[in-house]
């Protein structure tokens, strides 16, 4: 492996755990608004949510949009009446405030960031990207080096994204020096291959990259950590 300087992780599923997050807030949700959170409707609405993330990365539509029009694709298919807004509102907020991590990120943040210079890039809401961060003890380890899409004006895996991260950073001249890691193929390792960076695919052993390459793919952060020598 090379000698690496900076490294760009992806936020969630990468450090923080979404999944466990996310049913955190689907629970809460739910419940606020009267609806039973039954496990069939909760993976309905994942299944409209990534779908729209997908069409996000892909820049069929806007976040400001899509945060709202899941909701209302979900309440519309199960015939509840609400306002989507209203229920985006309460589920962002209820994410924010639920820094779950992934087991073992933090250990892993502390061993890299005494050899590494570490970056947090993320499609994700600001504010509740932001806050996420404050509220966990990853922030220590990432200072002012956190780039999210909705400040920026542009996206993962968009080029521009990357090579405005690499010029604040300093290393647009170095990278060769720079490593993407992530969970996402169509945005984080698609993102790497269109800014000719190398990247670490975070993914189960029996997942397939197909047409887009990772660099490496390790199945764990503890494999991660062993990759990157520490």
């Amino acid at each position: 492996m090379k000698d690496y300087r900076w490294l760009l992780f992806d936020a969630d599923n990468t450090l923080f755990d979404f999944d466990a997050a996310e049913e955190h807030l689907l629970t809460r949700t739910f419940l606020h608004f009267g609806v039973e959170p039954s496990r069939d409707r909760m993976d309905r609405y994942r299944a409209i949510n990534g779908a729209m993330w997908a069409a996000f990365n892909r820049g069929e539509i806007s976040q400001e949009a899509l945060v709202v029009e899941r909701y209302r694709r979900f309440l519309e298919q199960e015939g509840i009446a609400g306002d989507p807004a209203a229920w985006n509102d309460y589920g962002l907020h209820c994410l924010a405030r639920d820094p779950v991590l992934l087991p073992g990120a933090e250990e892993l943040c502390r061993a890299l960031a005494g050899r590494y210079t570490l970056a947090l890039i993320t499609n994700g809401v600001a504010f509740v990207q932001r806050e996420r961060l404050e509220r966990s003890p990853l922030r220590d380890f990432f200072g002012e080096r956190v780039y999210i899409s909705g400040e920026m004006g542009c996206r993962k895996p968009e080029k521009v994204y990357f090579d405005r991260v690499l010029a604040h950073l300093g290393a647009a001249e170095e990278k060769e020096l720079v490593l993407v890691i992530g969970d996402s193929l169509s945005s984080d390792i698609q993102g790497a291959v269109n800014a000719g960076l190398d990247s670490v695919w975070l993914s189960p052993e029996e997942a397939r990259a197909g047409a887009v390459r990772p660099t490496w793919q390790v199945p764990s952060l503890d494999r991660l950590g062993a990759l990157l020598g520490v």
